[in-house]
């Protein structure tokens, strides 16, 4: 069954790329002929019916002066491309930029970002990142191994995480520092630049500091929190559209319009 669910999510991913490629030429001209109307009539802008009722200028929001909302997944700077696995599931409001590559089986989580501006960001098959982690790589490349959880608000720049590793919630690791297979970082942790993290070790506090060594079943744990975490980002994948949102943005905009 989950073999099948796989294959369904790749054939929507494809059927996705071309309904938002057909939405981004459909809606072209209407996003002109929107600009052109809205600004003779003083208006521009998402907020249009409210400025329309008379509400002050001030109360809008400059952030919402757009028609169609300008964010997305992915973002290619140069020949600098993400690269998603098939069966990767990458949250609506997460963000990959640039040289980034998720491999199988991946999760990227809501409000994360991956930022392969400066550098490669390299993330295993199995692992995950979770809600509002930053992981860049500036200048060296940032690689993360297979199995590896990655906890909230994570940052990681220019550096190396080996296979099954559990990174803490909050945890910083700087440039250079290195974290050996089968190893973990309790929540907070901060690995100064060039620090090195044993195998088979738990470490934590501000600057890391060695706390005792992990038994075999933590280690086996670490695996099954990865395998797990993934079961539930295919949950969240089966919720949520293929072809994401552009639809009603368009549909919004033709009611504006009068275009029903």
């Amino acid at each position: 069954a989950s073999t099948r669910r796989a294959r369904l999510r790749v054939c929507l991913r494809s059927v996705a790329m071309v309904l938002r490629n057909a939405l981004a030429r459909a809606a072209a001209p209407l996003r002109g002929a929107a600009q052109a109307q809205l600004s003779s009539a003083g208006v521009i802008g998402t907020l249009a019916p409210l400025a329309r009722l008379g509400a002050p200028r001030h109360y809008r929001n400059p952030v919402e002066n757009e028609l169609y909302d300008r964010s997305r997944q992915e973002y290619s700077l140069g020949n600098r491309v993400p690269s998603v696995a098939a069966d990767a599931w990458i949250a609506p409001n997460a963000t990959l930029i640039g040289d980034t590559d998720v491999a199988d089986q991946c999760s990227v989580w809501h409000g994360a970002v991956l930022k392969g501006d400066l550098g490669p960001v390299r993330l295993g098959a199995f692992s995950n990142v979770q809600e509002r982690c930053v992981i860049d790589a500036a200048g060296a490349a940032t690689r993360i191994g297979q199995y590896v959880t990655v906890g909230t608000c994570t940052s990681i720049s220019s550096a190396v995480v080996e296979d099954n590793v559990l990174v803490g919630a909050r945890s910083v690791l700087g440039a250079g520092s290195y974290v050996e297979a089968n190893a973990a970082l309790e929540a907070g942790t901060v690995v100064e630049p060039g620090q090195l993290i044993p195998s088979g070790q738990l470490w934590g506090g501000n600057p890391a500091r060695y706390v005792r060594d992990l038994d075999g079943n933590e280690v086996l744990e670490i695996q099954t929190i990865a395998k797990n975490v993934y079961g539930v980002a295919a949950d969240h994948a089966d919720q949520q559209t293929p072809w994401g949102l552009d639809y009603v943005q368009a549909e919004a905009l033709r009611r504006a319009l009068g275009r029903e």
